[in-house]
């Protein structure tokens, strides 16, 4: 009985940690449907290794791009960044989306 509780702990551990890694820290902050550009946004936090996934923001500039009626979007080659406190411990990275059909 007790590799049974071990084994069920374990999956129960994996679901969490595997639920954590999949969040998206994208977020969409302006646009504008006569240029077809959509602006998204992230926090980079210093102490953290982690950075969203580029295919996640793809797929929410092609959903925001999808509203004013685009099939798809492109990232624009640069993005830029600055700091949001006084030390630079977080920054705020925005980049720009091509919308296209």
């Amino acid at each position: 009985m007790k590799k049974r509780t071990k084994l069920l702990f374990a999956t129960c551990v994996m679901l969490v940690v595997s639920g954590c890694a999949t969040r998206s820290d994208w977020e969409a902050v302006s646009g504008s449907k006569s240029d077809g550009v959509v602006t998204l946004r992230y926090e980079l936090v210093a102490s953290k290794a982690y950075l969203p996934d580029e295919p996640e923001a793809i797929a929410l500039a092609k959903q925001r791009c999808g509203y004013w009626g685009f099939s798809s979007a492109k990232a624009f080659d640069t993005e830029t960044q600055h700091c949001s406190d006084e030390e630079c411990r977080t920054y705020i990275i925005t980049k720009d989306y091509q919308c296209i059909n």
